[in-house]
């Protein structure tokens, strides 16, 4: 059957690719954090909790913060209401391009080791649609019939090297001699054990699970934004 599969370069990429990141890291910048930690209803495994959690985070530079963000004239109305839609369009060249971001903090943990991975919020539909596409195939049966289910193939790459797919089989015992070339994939995957990265891997009702989690932190970031954290929505 198949899991979920997540894998962490072994370094970090030494200059941060996400907005979030860039920010947090950012010397000399007092940051103020409004975080959620994704929930999953109906979803009761302690084992999964224990080996990823998921926050929201909204982030705002107190040291340079966005302008315009003070009214102190009407005349300034028109400014703040300009300020105000480009907030929402969320470009990268808008005025809270260096002092505000939303995005993820995926914290992994594998017994004695643990590492956080952070993710731009426009990188969550990406990762979504990934987690669609395997439902759509699971419904349908004849296509799915015809896959072999422990190599189903599905990915997403985040920019940080956060890498999350849906396959492989969770089982780490090998196959017995005499079924073995019936289990088989017809192209193997082959982990190289030299290869020093972070793996861990859910078994198939973790999917759910984290997909659950990622639509959670979705919604929390799409109902939230930058007058958000400051309080004045």
């Amino acid at each position: 059957m198949p899991c979920l599969e997540m894998k962490v370069p072994a370094m970090p990429h030494p200059v941060p690719t996400t907005r979030l990141r860039a920010l947090l890291e950012r010397p000399g910048a007092a940051v103020l954090r409004r975080n959620y930690v994704a929930e999953a209803p109906g979803h009761d495994d302690a084992h999964f909790r224990n080996r990823i959690r998921i926050a929201a985070v909204l982030a705002v530079n107190l040291t340079d913060p966005p302008r315009p963000i003070d009214v102190e004239s009407p005349d300034n109305t028109s400014d703040i209401d300009d300020a105000t839609t480009a907030i929402a369009t969320g470009s990268e060249n808008d005025l809270l391009a260096a002092s505000f971001a939303k995005g993820l903090e995926i914290w992994l943990a594998d017994g004695e080791r643990a590492v956080v991975v952070f993710a731009d919020a426009d990188e969550i539909p990406g990762s979504l649609a990934m987690f669609d596409a395997y439902l759509r195939l699971a419904r349908f049966p004849p296509a799915f019939q015809r896959l072999d289910r422990r190599l189903v193939g599905l990915h997403y790459g985040f920019r940080e090297g956060l890498s999350i797919a849906i396959q492989g089989d969770p089982a780490e015992n090998p196959p017995d001699e005499e079924t073995f070339f019936d289990c088989v994939a017809p192209i193997p995957e082959i982990d190289d054990f030299r290869e020093p990265r972070f793996v861990v891997r859910l078994p198939e009702p973790g999917l759910a699970w984290f997909h659950d989690m990622l639509r959670s932190a979705s919604a929390w970031l799409d109902d939230n934004s930058y007058p958000n954290i400051l309080g004045s929505r």
